[in-house]
C-alpha cells in the first residue's frame, strides 16, 4: 500500500537513497532539508554533489528549512500529511559533533523532539529513526548484537543514544510507534569526502600519503544501498515495529586493508599510525535479527564496493580539479 513518506535530510547522503528505493516501490516522497555544509564542505564539491542527490531522489514535493524551527516544520506537516517520517537528518560523522558542539545539539536533540511532538499531533504511523554503531563505544563482543551494552565515548554517539531513548519515551508516553537503525562505517557514490575511504582516495590523489590510523582496527564497511533499503525496510515492513536494528553488512575488515584497494587503484604511499583514541574500537556488527524478521540482505562487500565508488568519484570535476 502507498505511503506518504517524509524523508529529513532527504538530500543527503543516506536519504537520498532511500527516497530513491522507496519512490520506486510506490511511495509519494516528500524531502525536508537545509543543505548544511557542517562547516566543511567545498562548496564545488558540495554542489555538484547535491545536484546528483536531488536527481537521485527525484522527491514528489521539497521543503527547504530547518528541522529544529518547529514552525516551519509544523507548516511541513500540515502540507504534506505524512503517514511515515524518516528522520536521517544529522551531522556526519564524531568530528564535526566535536568542533560544533552547540548547532550539532540543535540539530541532533531539540530537532528530534520536535519531530517527535510533530509526529504525534499528525497521527504519523512510524518514525524510523537513524542511529549508529557509534553507541556501543568500544565493542566489548566480536560481533554486538542489538541488546549488547551501549557505552558512547563521543558526544555524536551520546546524541544518537539520547535519540533512541527519546523515540522509546515517545512510545511509551504517546504511542508513536518507531524502528531504529544503527549503521556503521558508511560509504559509496554520492558523498561528500568526509569518511574514512573517500578520506583515503583523496589523500592518494593529493598528497600521495594514505594515513592509516590504527591498521589493524576493523570497521563494518557498508554500502550505502544497501543501509539505504534497511531504512526503506524499516519504514514500511510490519516486523519492525518498536524495535532496534543493525544494519551493516557485517563483515569487519581491516582499515589497512581498505587502504591497499584504494592504493592499487590510485597508488600512493600507505603510512600506519597509531590508533585515533578519539573513535571507539570496533569491528564486526551482527545484523542478523534485521535479516531473520524482514528478509533484508546486504550485498556489498568493500572488494566489490571500493572499486565502483572509485570510479564514480573519479569521474567528478571538483576531483579532476584537485589532482590536476
Amino acid at each position: 500500500m502507498s505511503k506518504r513518506i517524509l524523508i529529513l535530510g532527504g538530500h543527503g547522503f543516506i536519504g537520498s537513497h532511500t527516497a530513491n528505493i522507496l519512490r520506486n516501490q510506490g511511495h509519494t516522497i516528500g524531502v525536508v532539508d537545509c543543505y548544511h555544509r557542517y562547516y566543511t564542505f567545498p562548496q564545488e564539491e558540495y554542489e555538484c554533489v547535491l545536484k546528483q542527490r536531488q536527481d537521485h531522489c527525484g522527491a514528489d514535493s521539497v521543503y527547504p528549512g530547518q528541522i529544529e524551527d518547529a514552525v516551519f516544520m509544523e507548516n511541513t506537516f500540515k502540507s504534506f500529511q505524512p503517514n511515515i517520517v524518516i528522520h536521517v537528518a544529522t551531522y556526519p560523522n564524531a568530528y564535526m559533533v566535536k568542533r560544533n558542539v552547540i548547532d550539532a545539539t540543535s540539530n541532533m536533540v531539540t530537532a528530534t523532539a520536535v519531530t517527535l511532538d510533530l509526529c504525534v499531533e499528525h497521527n504519523v504511523e512510524r518514525v524510523v529513526f537513524a542511529s549508529s554503531s557509534m553507541v556501543y563505544g568500544d565493542f566489548t563482543s566480536e560481533a554486538p548484537v542489538e541488546t549488547s551494552r551501549t557505552n558512547p565515548l563521543t558526544l555524536y554517539g551520546s546524541y544518537k543514544l539520547q535519540g533512541e531513548k527519546m523515540c522509546q519515551i515517545w512510545n511509551r508516553e504517546k504511542g508513536l510507534e518507531y524502528s531504529i537503525l544503527r549503521p556503521s562505517a558508511l560509504y559509496g557514490t554520492r558523498d561528500m569526502i568526509v569518511r574514512v575511504i573517500s578520506k583515503l582516495a583523496e589523500a592518494a590523489m593529493t598528497s600521495g600519503e594514505l594515513r592509516v590510523q590504527g591498521p589493524d582496527n576493523k570497521l563494518d564497511f557498508s554500502w550505502v544501498t544497501d543501509v539505504a533499503s534497511a531504512f526503506a525496510t524499516a519504514a514500511t515492513h510490519p516486523a519492525c515495529a518498536n524495535e532496534i536494528f543493525n544494519c551493516t553488512r557485517g563483515k569487519g575488515r581491516t582499515i589497512l586493508e581498505a587502504a591497499e584497494m584504494v592504493q592499487a587503484r590510485l597508488g600512493g604511499k600507505i603510512v600506519t599510525l597509531p590508533h585515533d583514541d578519539f573513535y571507539p574500537n570496533r569491528d564486526t556488527l551482527t545484523s542478523d535479527k534485521l535479516k531473520n524478521m524482514t528478509g533484508w540482505n546486504p550485498q556489498m562487500d568493500i572488494d566489490q564496493g571500493i572499486p565502483l565508488y572509485l570510479n564514480w568519484l573519479l569521474e567528478q570535476p571538483y576531483i579532476t580539479k584537485q589532482v590536476g
